[in-house]
């Protein structure tokens, strides 16, 4: 019936010239709509497409512009609304589907993004950006090794795709399935495919090797927004001694916020390099004259390797943003501490050389918003309750296992969940947890809070349960500000050791566990002894505001050493020069 309609449709006539007029003006409106695109005129492609779909409704590419227009702004919601509308009329066309699985994603729709992606596999089962897609989707689910495998199939495709191998690395180390040394050796081969061809081709560089001189340094990163990498950066970024250094901030942020502003206050220089290609913010990194360059992402997104890759500065040096290596013969030294990685131990792991701060791998900035410290809530509810604030994707198989386990061994406690996504991943861990005989009933999942939201929750748990193997971080540190004591697992990763970090910076490293039932005997022990742990609570804030991890003048000096000894054993094998930079 519908073919036959259509063919009417078309026969010569009055009818069939309107739909070839409208067909042909939509595409005009298009090719305008394009126009304005990339000529950074979003409102006025928006408006032209959505003219073109006012006379064709089954126009793909306007919808596509669409969603593009929408990811640029960030409305996912948009985004997957106009992909949602091609398939309904175009369901088997690979690309969107594609571009579908990862918006669905995007938006904590996990199970649409493994049946959206399964979909585009059945059509084109070499698309190696399905494979990516659904096993980023696994991993957010705790499906990790299923998604080692699409990773690695995806990986196996594309294989001079930097980001898929990327991905690969990061879900390696965030789920120690390998040994350090083997993961060290994804990591060279990394930088050996990706990196090294363009060290290789890299320029000298014309510093002047002076090793006392006032020097120049770089920190570049995607993350100069509300993250945990700029509150980690902020303490020490404006407490740098200016008589020795100059502070310039590499912005890759696509969409800065007000933290980016504050941030830029806090540097000599400001550069945004979110839309300058690698050879151009290169060029400008050396007309900088920059004597450091400190990478904070690592191999998350948005990070800048391929551009660490072409040595712009004669110093570089990797940090937080992740806790693993690069795999780079461009990137000099990776910055650690002696709990993050013991000293004869995580040497041989890396391909950088290792500079290890003598205190804590970060600093920590209270929050103006932080709410006063409450009294231990178990205290008048008569049960003890468990919480995590950890990124929902670092909540591992065995993680819920060993929760399950203290869930059975103290039948009157309850675990508060922050983070999870609407839908499949949250029912995802209901089901694991009721697998293992908890009831639903004893787990509160809740969704992503904004700041003061989050820090409120803290008022409600007595004792925050760390995941393994892949460590919190700022939760960590947010936690034992807000009177809440961490029980952490270390294992023989830097990822599982951030934890051990902060709770021996804090004095609680008997809170650390070597093991699964270490990790529930310690938590035993603690619920034992309310009273011990009320009184813990209560002077928990002041512990951590008189630590290593909140001191941030300490910190910066600590900091300023390694960076000079680095900067001296470059000038010791630098050739000697009175010009230059």
């Amino acid at each position: 019936m519908m073919l036959k309609s259509l063919l009417h449709a078309l026969k010569p006539g009055p009818r069939r010239e309107r739909l070839l007029r409208s067909a042909a003006r939509a595409q005009l409106l298009i090719a305008q709509a394009l126009e304005h695109h990339s000529g950074g005129k979003p409102a006025a492609a928006e408006a032209l497409c959505r003219e073109a779909l006012a006379l064709d409704r089954q126009h793909a590419q306007a919808w596509g512009l669409l969603a593009a227009i929408s990811l640029d702004r960030n409305d996912l919601a948009c985004a997957l609304e106009c992909y949602e509308q091609i398939l309904s009329f175009s369901p088997d066309d690979a690309e969107h589907l594609v571009n579908a699985a990862e918006v669905s994603r995007r938006t904590g729709r996990l199970g649409r993004a493994l049946e959206l992606s399964q979909r585009a596999l059945a059509t084109r089962q070499s698309d190696s950006r399905a494979w990516r897609v659904r096993g980023k989707a696994l991993e957010e689910l705790g499906r990790t090794q299923e998604a080692q495998r699409c990773l690695r199939r995806g990986h196996e495709l594309k294989p001079d795709n930097a980001d898929i191998h990327s991905d690969l690395l990061f879900l390696l180390s965030a789920t120690d399935y390998l040994p350090p040394e083997q993961l060290a050796g994804e990591y060279r081969r990394w930088g050996e495919r990706h990196a090294d061809p363009l060290t290789a081709a890299s320029a000298a560089h014309t510093n002047l090797p002076d090793p006392d001189r006032a020097l120049r340094i770089g920190y570049v990163s995607a993350d100069f927004r509300s993250h945990p990498v700029a509150r980690f950066t902020e303490p020490f970024l404006d407490r740098h001694d200016r008589r020795c250094w100059r502070v310039y901030c590499y912005s890759s942020c696509a969409r800065p916020d007000a933290v980016s502003a504050r941030l830029r206050g806090r540097a000599d220089v400001w550069r945004d390099i979110s839309s300058a290609s690698d050879e151009t913010a290169e060029r400008l990194i050396r007309e900088d004259c920059i004597d450091i360059l400190v990478d904070l992402s690592g191999h998350t997104r948005g990070n800048r390797l391929s551009l660490f890759a072409r040595r712009p500065a004669p110093v570089q040096i990797t940090w937080f943003g992740f806790l693993g290596g690069s795999g780079m013969a461009a990137m000099d030294y990776r910055i650690t501490d002696f709990h993050i990685d013991p000293v004869g131990v995580s040497d041989r792991c890396y391909r950088e050389r290792l500079l290890r701060l003598p205190r804590a791998i970060a600093c920590y900035q209270p929050q103006d918003e932080a709410p006063a410290v409450n009294d231990l809530p178990a205290l008048t509810r008569g049960h003890i309750t468990f919480g995590s604030f950890n990124s929902f994707s670092k909540l591992s198989a065995e993680t819920i296992r060993t929760w399950a386990e203290l869930l059975r061994r103290l039948p009157r406690a309850r675990l508060r969940v922050l983070g999870a996504p609407p839908g499949e991943g949250s029912d995802h861990v209901i089901e694991m947890f009721e697998s293992e005989g908890i009831a639903a009933g004893r787990i509160d999942m809740l969704g992503r809070l904004q700041y003061q939201a989050y820090l409120e929750q803290y008022l409600q748990v007595d004792v925050a349960l760390d995941a393994y193997p892949y460590n919190g971080g700022m939760t960590t540190a947010d936690s034992l500000w807000m009177g809440v004591p961490v029980i952490s697992r270390a294992g023989r990763s830097a990822l599982s050791r951030f934890g051990a970090s902060h709770l021996t910076n804090i004095g609680l490293a008997s809170w650390i566990a070597a093991s699964s039932a270490d990790y529930i005997g310690i938590a035993l022990r603690v619920a034992a002894d309310l009273p011990a742990l009320a009184r813990l609570r209560a002077g928990l804030r002041d512990r951590m505001r008189t630590s290593p991890l909140a001191d941030a003048g300490q910190f910066t000096a600590d900091l300023e050493a390694l960076y000079r000894d680095a900067w001296r054993a470059w000038c010791a094998q630098a050739p000697q020069r009175s010009g230059g930079c």
